[in-house]
């Protein structure tokens, strides 16, 4: 049996968990290796956007020798997908092959932000030197450019703010030594190439996220400052448990926490969460909100396949203000 499928095996995690500001869709996952019009080991971590009135993901698959690729899927709905057979190719750079490894079968987790008339997707590449911030670009979903490696190793989970602070671009990132140090930080660039002004916005500190926090979501502009949603781990004995949890950044200052709860607002519960290519993991990259106030919240289940939880910007944002950082 294909080592993603679910467990017939095993008892589903029966842990209930209070009604929250994210609800598991009841339908999930919603995409699957098997659903695939090619042949694949894990399709998950989708970068989320709206284009031309339709959902847009854009999948990360595995393939059966393990190199990652990207590739489209577009809904009307944001829940029944229609998926690209082609996977997307964007010409690689030189100085994408000084750095060994990299090349176009190694691109991880987009975050896909949409500035005017340019959808910008982050994502990052394993090197030779660890791993790297890469950039690319498209008007269509059918053509585009690319900015590879604007960050020295290791620095991943970068999200682009969807407008200018300060007159500024910002990006979230998550730099990460050897230290395992694992925080968030905000960087600023003029032109999207050149990036400074780094400063640390959040460290581990909440039991669920002890070990190391990263960022998720396109920041989301609220009256009370950048909605985020983030993931944090815990180490146990057997496993590195993923759960998802949201904040507010101050507006004109990201690097400002205005609220950050104790609580996560998803855990890995369902054996679509539990069983898969790595256990105990909801990871999200994107979050689309509808034209009827839902926000869709695509997430990674074990790494195998792609779910969705539901919300509201409003109810997420009351939830943060409800529980203020000490």
């Amino acid at each position: 049996m294909f080592f993603g499928a679910i467990s017939t095996g095993k008892k589903e995690n029966t842990m209930t968990q209070q009604a929250g500001p994210l609800k598991r869709f009841e339908g999930n996952p919603i995409l699957t290796p098997e659903q695939m019009p090619f042949r694949c080991y894990t399709v998950f971590n989708a970068g989320a956007t709206m284009f031309q009135d339709k959902v847009l993901l854009m999948l990360r698959a595995e393939r059966c020798d393990l190199h990652s690729a990207f590739y489209v899927a577009t809904s009307e709905d944001g829940v029944h997908f229609s998926v690209n057979s082609q996977a997307i190719d964007y010409p690689l750079r030189d100085m994408e092959l000084v750095y060994g490894k990299a090349h176009k079968n190694n691109r991880f987790d987009p975050r896909i932000t949409r500035i005017d008339d340019t959808y910008y997707i982050y994502h990052f590449t394993w090197t030779d030197f660890g791993s790297s911030v890469a950039l690319c670009w498209t008007k269509d979903f059918e053509h585009y450019d690319s900015q590879p490696h604007l960050s020295v190793p290791s620095n991943r989970n970068v999200v682009l703010f969807p407008e200018k602070i300060g007159g500024l671009y910002a990006r979230l990132e998550r730099p990460q030594d050897i230290d395992g140090t694992g925080a968030i930080w905000v960087s600023f660039s003029p032109d999207l190439k050149f990036w400074g002004m780094s400063r640390p916005v959040a460290m581990p500190r909440h039991h669920w996220g002890r070990h190391k926090i990263g960022s998720g979501t396109v920041p989301i502009r609220t009256p009370h400052g950048w909605l985020i949603i983030y993931h944090g781990t815990s180490l146990t004995a057997s496993t590195e448990n993923y759960y998802l949890a949201a904040a507010l950044l101050d507006l004109n200052d990201p690097s400002q926490v205005v609220a950050s709860p104790e609580e996560f607002i998803l855990a890995p519960e369902k054996d679509y969460e539990c069983v898969g290519q790595v256990p105990n993991v909801v990871f999200t990259s994107g979050a689309v909100e509808m034209p009827d106030g839902t926000l869709n919240v695509y997430y990674g289940g074990a790494d195998t396949r792609v779910c969705l939880a539901t919300g509201s910007v409003s109810e997420l944002t009351e939830y943060c203000l409800s529980a203020q950082r000490p």
